[in-house]
């Protein structure tokens, strides 16, 4: 017997058209009920009009009431909704375009809305979104500020590790606008307690931070380690890094005095290592790379120099031999970093973790033909670390939106007092933080320049 086999688009139509007529029915509803209570608060039914959204169940065109009492307007659908004034997407609609966004390029997530959702956008739509969440990223950093300076140290439970690991190392992307700076780099920093093993190593306590902006990054490090770390006498600090400029031993030596640890022990990245000593002395005969690396392993400095001097005595070329040259000094500068944690006692696990880390990253912004301005590789970048963690809804929709709208009313209220002395009313803890950011920031831009 021959059975008509169900079309699903067919019946996805049905159910959505269904969904449709729920949501006026809603609207309808909604209207009904609070147009009591609107009246109850003085306020006087104006008129109706008509609007047009985007939603996740998508394209919707409803008529709502306007209120007005003395100079103030509401719109109280828009408000159940979530509507911005003349905005044409919804908050989720704009949220799953940026989470999609985070996994595959613009024109793809087009594609898929069209294919799952049949919602018809463009790939500005999705750039629009991102343009959104780049926003509040922005807004969220300025409420963090704000809430963290009523914080004292005992109202905030933190996080006590016996060792604070801490690792930064810059991601370069292609750059879309300027002809002369053909790369941008992503500052990134990973900081975490330890390692956890299981099928995949897990890093417990892991925070990170990426970012454009250099020295917005360092801040926002620092700001991280104060709030949710408690550091001690008893804590030890590892950090670790490929040793570029802004993140040398110096550097990380700044960050670690700040906190007062017990100890800190600065290593040169072992996988950058390996990675220079092949690049620079691969040229020369094949038994300089081993003694080399035999030279690290033992400890022998002054092996290590008679294998630099015999392949510099190789080089014709001045060029070759001022990068190389540079690469040498760097190498022997640095040296006391090469060690492997062992010899301190330490476990190899948790350490080196920054190429594992910058997946995520690379994989949606690097290669594939992607190009990126800099607002635009910020807002991906952040979102991506935001989506890896799980916090991305919490962007959009988090209880933080409310609390910093209330903020910024007090701010305007209150702009016209006289201004203080910055440093009076903060705790001992928040003026250390401050003086430190000070001092490692201007550190920073000298490493830099």
């Amino acid at each position: 017997m021959d059975v008509a086999i169900l079309d699903e688009r067919e019946f996805s139509k049905q159910l959505n058209q269904n969904n449709q007529r729920a949501f006026l029915k809603m609207i309808e509803a909604y209207e009904k009920k609070i147009a009591p209570s609107m009246r109850a608060q003085g306020y006087k039914r104006i008129n109706q009009k008509e609007r047009t959204v985007i939603f996740s169940f998508g394209e919707m065109t409803f008529t709502r009431s306007r209120w007005k009492k003395g100079d103030t307007v509401r719109i109280p659908v828009d408000e159940k909704l979530g509507l911005e004034p003349r905005q044409r997407f919804s908050q989720e609609l704009l949220y799953q375009l940026t989470e999609l966004s985070n996994y595959m390029p613009y024109r793809k997530v087009v594609a898929v809305m069209e294919l799952l959702k049949k919602i018809y956008i463009t790939k500005n739509t999705v750039q629009h979104a991102l343009e959104v969440a780049g926003q509040l990223i922005n807004e969220k950093e300025e409420y963090d500020s704000l809430s963290v300076q009523s914080w004292t140290e005992e109202e905030k439970e933190k996080v006590k590790p016996k060792i604070l690991y801490v690792e930064g190392d810059g991601v370069w992307v292609k750059r879309s606008t300027d002809k002369k700076k053909k790369s941008l780099e992503l500052t990134h920093f990973v900081v975490h307690s330890g390692s956890k093993k299981g099928k995949r190593n897990v890093l417990m306590d892991k925070l990170e931070v990426v970012s454009t902006h250099y020295q917005r990054a360092k801040d926002k490090l620092l700001d991280l380690i104060y709030q949710h770390y408690d550091i001690d006498s008893n804590t030890m600090i590892v950090t670790n890094s490929d040793g570029g400029k802004g993140y040398s031993p110096k550097v990380f030596k700044e960050l670690a005095d700040a906190f007062n640890p017990k100890k800190h022990f600065h290593f040169w990245d072992a996988f950058h290592v390996n990675q220079a000593l092949k690049k620079n002395l691969s040229p020369f005969p094949s038994g300089l790379v081993n003694q080399a690396f035999k030279a690290i392993k033992n400890r022998d400095k002054s092996g290590l120099k008679t294998v630099l001097d015999t392949a510099e005595s190789f080089i014709e070329s001045d060029e070759k031999l001022e990068a190389f040259q540079r690469f040498s000094r760097q190498l022997m500068k640095n040296f006391r970093f090469t060690d492997k944690p062992e010899s301190f006692g330490l476990s190899s696990n948790g350490i080196g973790i920054m190429e594992s880390q910058h997946r995520k990253i690379t994989y949606r912004m690097k290669n594939r033909g992607m190009y990126w301005s800099k607002k635009g590789a910020n807002a991906m970048s952040q979102t991506i670390l935001l989506s890896h963690t799980g916090e991305l809804r919490d962007l959009f929709f988090g209880e933080w939106r409310s609390h910093f709208d209330t903020m910024k009313d007090q701010e305007k209220n209150t702009s016209g007092l006289p201004c203080h002395d910055e440093n009076k009313n903060y705790t001992l803890p928040q003026l250390k933080r401050t003086n430190v950011k000070k001092k490692w920031g201007e550190h920073m831009i000298e490493e830099r320049d």
